[in-house]
C-alpha cells in the first residue's frame, strides 16, 4: 500500500512539473540586426492620402544618393508610405522599435509633434531627422530629434517681411491640416510682433473648398498679401483656388514652405503672382527643397553613423557638429536641435518650368 502510494505520488510531481510555467525572464531591448558594414535608415513619406507635400522628390533625392554612396558603414535605405497619417507614422516607429531593425530615421512629412509622436520617438531612442518645418523639440525625446528646416516662426518672420509695407493687409487661408493650423499661428504671432493690423483668417478646408472663390471676391481686387497656409497640394487639385495675382492692385500670393516642384508646376496662370520661401542653396534644384534636404539628412547620418551601431553615439556625432550639405550649411548643439539659420531662407517662385529665386514685389502704385 505504502509502495502504491509513493508510485503515486512521484507521478504526481513528475505531472506537476510538466505543467509548471517556466520561470519568467525580461526581453532585453533589441539590437538593430544588420548586415555588417551597413547602416539601416528608415524613410517614412508620404505617397498617398490628401496631405503635402507628396514624397515624390524626396523618394528621388534619397535614392540617387544612396545609388552612388561610398564609404563604410554602407547605407541601407527602407522607405514607408504612411499615406497622410501621423497615426501610421507612430505605428512605423514602434514597429522599428520592437523589431530592433532600424539605426535611425529620417521623417519627410509634417508631422504634429504632439505627445504620442514624442513618446514613440523616445521609445526607439534612435536619431529621428525632420526634413519639414517643426519648432525646436523639447521633453525626454529631444535629445533623438534634429531638424533640417528652419522652424515655423522664422519663415513666418521672413514672409511677413517680404510684403511691401508695414500697412499691407493680410488673409491667412487655412486648409484644416494641423500643418496649416501651425502656420497659421506663426505668421499671426509676426503680424502682431509688428504691431500690423491682426490678418483676416480664411478657410478652404475640404467642407468649405467649394464656396473660396466666392468668398474670396471682395478681396480678389486688393492689395492684400494672401497666405496659403500648409501644403499647398489641396489648394491646387482638383482644381486650382490659388488666385492669379493683380498687378495693377499689387495683390500678393504666398504659398507654404511645403511647397515643391510638383506643386508649382499646377500653378498654371496664377504661377507669376505666387512665391513661397525655401532655402537658397536650393535655387535652381529640379527636386526642390524638401528633396534637397533629405538628401542631406541621408549624408548626415552616413556621416555620423557608429560603425558598432550605437545609437548614442551616433547622435552625439550629429549633436556636436556642423554639417555642410547641398542645400545648406546645418549647426546642432545640446540646446539647439533644429540645424538651420533663418537667413538660409529666401523666396523662390516657378519660372520657365523650374524654381527660380523670386523677385522683390514692389508697393502697389496709387
Amino acid at each position: 500500500m505504502l509502495r502504491a502510494a509513493a508510485v503515486l505520488l512521484g507521478l504526481a510531481l513528475v505531472a506537476g512539473a510538466c505543467s509548471a510555467q517556466p520561470p519568467s525572464t525580461a526581453s532585453p531591448t533589441p539590437s538593430p540586426t544588420r548586415e555588417p558594414g551597413t547602416y539601416a535608415v528608415t524613410v517614412l513619406l508620404d505617397f498617398s492620402g490628401s496631405r503635402g507635400p507628396r514624397g515624390e522628390f524626396q523618394r528621388t533625392a534619397l535614392q540617387q544618393w544612396a545609388d552612388t554612396q561610398r564609404g563604410s558603414p554602407r547605407v541601407k535605405l527602407r522607405i514607408v508610405d504612411v499615406a497622410g497619417s501621423d497615426a501610421r507614422l507612430i505605428l512605423e516607429l514602434k514597429r522599428a522599435s520592437d523589431a530592433g531593425d532600424t539605426d535611425a530615421f529620417i521623417v519627410g512629412v509634417p508631422a504634429a509633434m504632439d505627445d504620442a509622436l514624442l513618446r514613440a520617438i523616445a521609445l526607439v531612442a534612435r536619431p529621428v531627422l525632420f526634413t519639414l518645418p517643426m519648432a525646436e523639440p523639447s521633453g525626454d525625446a529631444a535629445r533623438w530629434i534634429f531638424g533640417l528646416a528652419p522652424t515655423t516662426d522664422a519663415i513666418a518672420r521672413v514672409l511677413v517681411d517680404a510684403l511691401p509695407t508695414r500697412t499691407t493687409p493680410g488673409i491667412i487661408v487655412t486648409n484644416g491640416t494641423p500643418a496649416s493650423g501651425r502656420e497659421e499661428l506663426a505668421i499671426t504671432a509676426a503680424f502682431r510682433a509688428d504691431g500690423r493690423p491682426l490678418p483676416f483668417v480664411m478657410s478652404a478646408a475640404p467642407d468649405q473648398r467649394d464656396t473660396f472663390a466666392q468668398r474670396f471676391k471682395p478681396f480678389a481686387g486688393t492689395s492684400s498679401a494672401v497666405f496659403f497656409a500648409g501644403g499647398a497640394l489641396s489648394y491646387l487639385e482638383p482644381q486650382r483656388i490659388v488666385p492669379v495675382a493683380d498687378a495693377t492692385t499689387g495683390l500678393q500670393v504666398f504659398l507654404s514652405y511645403l511647397t515643391d516642384p510638383s506643386d508649382a508646376s499646377r500653378l498654371g496662370e496664377a504661377a507669376p503672382g505666387v512665391r513661397w520661401p525655401g532655402l537658397r542653396r536650393s535655387v535652381g534644384s529640379t527636386l526642390g527643397t524638401q528633396a534637397v534636404t533629405a538628401t542631406d539628412a541621408l549624408a548626415l547620418l552616413a556621416a555620423s553613423a557608429d560603425a558598432s551601431g550605437d545609437p548614442e553615439r551616433s547622435r552625439l556625432r550629429i549633436e556636436g557638429g556642423t554639417f555642410a550639405g547641398i542645400a545648406t550649411t546645418y549647426t546642432f548643439t545640446a540646446l539647439r536641435h533644429t540645424g538651420v539659420e533663418p537667413r538660409e531662407i529666401t523666396m523662390l517662385a516657378w519660372e520657365n518650368g523650374r524654381v527660380v529665386a523670386a523677385r522683390p514685389t514692389p508697393p502697389p502704385v496709387k
